[in-house]
């Protein structure tokens, strides 16, 4: 990942010595109870509504293809996309805070591994093999691109993204129907991990006994190590491996033709995150920054509009645009990377001095 690890020192000093300058003008600013406050609210009004949204998504998604493989008809086909759209829109998002049961559990790769093979999916289709939820998660993590939002995508949308209700197999059926329950019961699983006691360790980090946040420090460092990550995945594995590739086959979400909107998404969550916000408004990193460094937030500001605008100056969907719009794909990527660089290395810096 391009993170401009070679500035010269005497940058890296003038920053460091901006920060400082900040602070010094506002020693009368008591941000403890400020740093817990926005603990709280990224633990439960980000993360964990993002979570319910998730699994309430699924389900609604499940009770539509549920309905499309009893009564299939192009109506019911168009719901079923329309509603993986939507949960799309909740899981990139939320790919800006990647960190907690959702990583350690392995939730990410069984839910959202590309490309699909259609070679692999294609011999489960022929196969003997019940298609149930129980194939699905059987599956090993060699085969994690059989399951999850991505064959979902292709078997709603075919190859090239004109499927009609009336193509769909019995044994697609069967396998979309059991690709839908394996959703469900991934995005459950997140929701009841956050409810049911990460939320209660990220809100309260640094209290005694807390071994997964044994400081506030920890807690907002991952949170920041979790923006900046998505900028990599995004610029430097999302966009530029299809690029350098000039290989449309790379592409993340090409039958949905989704994958700006995917990536648009993805950098979204990142402001989300630092405002301390998904569907309600509250406290985030960006209150304790603007508490010591106005010009550090206005960067973090400007970089994110620019990176959003950059993505969607590309006007083609973008498996085409890594051909015939390269000048835009590259500027996007370049914009994102710029992002990455505040985040990793000026918002890092900040929150090991102020999220103490």
């Amino acid at each position: 990942m391009l993170k401009l690890k070679h500035w010269p020192l005497f940058l890296g000093i003038a920053a460091a010595t901006t920060i400082s300058c900040n602070k010094d003008d506002n020693d009368a600013v008591d941000t403890t109870a400020l740093k817990s406050e926005i603990l709280q609210n990224v633990a439960t009004n980000v993360c964990t509504k993002s979570y319910e949204d998730l699994s309430d998504k699924a389900g609604q998604l499940l009770t539509a293809v549920t309905t499309l493989t009893t009564t299939t008809t192009d109506d019911n086909l168009a719901t079923c996309r329309n509603l993986w759209k939507s949960i799309r829109e909740t899981w990139e998002r939320s790919e800006a805070w990647l960190f907690g049961p959702v990583e350690v559990d392995n939730i990410d790769p069984r839910i959202d591994t590309w490309p699909v093979d259609f070679n692999d999916l294609n011999t489960v289709l022929a196969s003997p093999d019940e298609l149930d939820e129980e194939y699905i998660e059987s599956l090993d993590e060699d085969h994690d691109a059989l399951r999850g939002f991505h064959p979902i995508e292709y078997l709603l949308w075919g190859q090239n993204g004109d499927k009609t209700a009336s193509a769909l197999t019995n044994r697609e059926k069967e396998y979309l129907l059991a690709l839908a329950q394996n959703l469900k019961k991934l995005a459950d699983e997140v929701k009841t991990s956050w409810t049911g006691g990460y939320a209660a360790s990220l809100a309260t980090a640094g209290a005694s006994g807390n071994t997964e946040f044994p400081t506030q420090r920890v807690a907002f460092e991952a949170i920041v190590d979790a923006m900046g990550g998505i900028c990599d995945e995004v610029a430097n594995a999302k966009m530029k491996d299809p690029f350098d590739a000039q290989d449309p086959q790379l592409e993340e979400s090409p039958f949905a033709q989704n994958s700006i909107i995917d990536f648009t998404n993805n950098i979204r969550g990142i402001m989300d995150m630092y405002q301390g916000k998904f569907t309600e408004d509250g406290k985030g990193i960006e209150d304790l920054v603007r508490s010591y460094n106005l010009s550090l937030d206005n960067d973090i500001k400007t970089k994110h509009s620019t990176a959003v605008a950059a993505l969607q100056a590309i006007s083609v969907p973008f498996g085409e645009a890594i051909i015939s719009q390269q000048s835009q794909v590259q500027a996007a990527m370049n914009k994102i990377n710029d992002l990455a660089s505040t985040i990793d290395e000026d918002l890092k810096q900040f929150v090991q001095q102020y999220g103490q």
